[in-house]
Formats: structure tokens, sequence, C-alpha cells
């Protein structure tokens, strides 16, 4: 079912809060992988980003389409690469950095509120973040996850596998995303959603709705 609008959001009927990842919980820059594979593939950073977050490679890794193996050999044929398995994974993990704050502004969420996560990912990426960043994960009761339900934003079947998680209305749910057409198809699915700015905006918007 599509939401044309929903009821503004108050205290009484916000029931769960779901957040992107990137951007949003942690920092994530693309290029932090493309700079060094484009000096290894004698290529520039951008022509690696266009081939592989521009071409259906990496849309295929985050909805389980690829295997993280199958992913690595092809992206090694389209470059023409022979790198070792683990010095590619070390490149293509290397895209995050924490984002001030967030950690503690989850904790205090989670004291009142259950906790989504609402991502598109891939295994490589997310077991990197469990690893690196437990301390900030083991706030959320589940991850609704582009490789596991085979669905990536904007697509309706994350969305709806979220709703089908928290088990209750969406207008109940209030979803962060740092990229506005996200937010806007979040709503088109009866979310309460926000555009994130940033840590302090985002927490000076929670306190004017009374909801911090």
């Amino acid at each position: 079912m599509i939401f044309d609008e929903v009821a503004p959001l108050s205290p009484e009927n916000l029931t769960a809060i779901a957040f992107d990842l990137g951007n949003v919980l942690v920092r994530v820059d693309h290029f932090r992988f493309c700079r060094p594979f484009a000096a290894l593939a004698g290529l520039t950073p951008d022509e690696v980003y266009a081939r592989v977050f521009g071409s259906d490679l990496e849309p295929g890794y985050d909805t389980g389409r690829l295997s993280s193996e199958e992913f690595y050999r092809r992206i090694m044929a389209a470059f023409g690469l022979a790198l070792p398995y683990p010095r590619f994974c070390a490149l293509w993990n290397d895209i995050f950095a924490p984002l001030e704050d967030m950690e503690e502004t989850v904790a205090r969420l989670a004291a009142r509120y259950p906790l989504y996560l609402l991502s598109n990912t891939n295994p490589l990426h997310f077991q990197y973040i469990k690893e690196q960043y437990s301390p900030l994960l083991r706030h959320f009761r589940s991850f609704i996850l582009s490789y596991e339900v085979g669905s990536r934003k904007p697509e309706p079947g994350i969305f709806q596998a979220l709703i089908r998680e928290m088990g209750q209305p969406p207008s109940r749910c209030l979803y962060l995303d740092d990229l506005p057409p996200f937010v806007e198809t979040a709503r088109s699915h009866g979310l309460q959603a926000w555009h994130f700015v940033s840590p302090r905006d985002f927490k000076e918007r929670l306190s004017g709705e009374g909801l911090w």
C-alpha cells in the first residue's frame, strides 16, 4: 500500500526509529576506495567510481545476486587486475569513519524506542561494520539489509521489509536518511521520514519535536 501523507509526528505516536547507515550512523566516502584502486588500475578515481558504483556491479552485490567472491572476480576482470582477495577486501572496506556523537545519540534514543537499521549494503561492508562499530550496532533491535532482502533503496521491497519487521503502522516509525530521494520514497510508504544533515541538526530537530 502506498500512502499519500502521514499524520504529524508526536511523542505519543512515535514507537520506533529506523536509521540509514552511511552518512547517518557512520561516515562513508567511496573515493577512499576509488583513489588507491585507481592508482593500481592506471585510471582516474572518477573512472573507477563509474565502473563500480555507476554500473550493475555494486547493485548486483548489494542485492545478493553476486557473492563476495563473484563480485571480487568481476571487479578484477573489469579492471584487468590480479589483487589478492584479502588486499581487495581491505581496500573495499576502507570507506568508513566514525560520525561524531552518533554512538551517544543512538544510545540515548535506544533507551526510549526500539531502533532498526535499514541499509543498502553488502556482506563485506556489513561484516566490517559489525567488527569495527559493535558498540553502535548493539543498540539496534534488527537489521534490514539490502543483500539479505534482495532489494535496495529506493525499491519498494526494502521499505516493506522494514514495515513487516516492525509489525506496526509505518506512520509510527521515524526513518532517517541522508539522501532526499530516499526520504521521499520512505514517506510514500507511510513512514515518517527526515532528511539527515548532521548529528547536531538531528538532535536539534528531536528536541524541537519533543522527542529527545
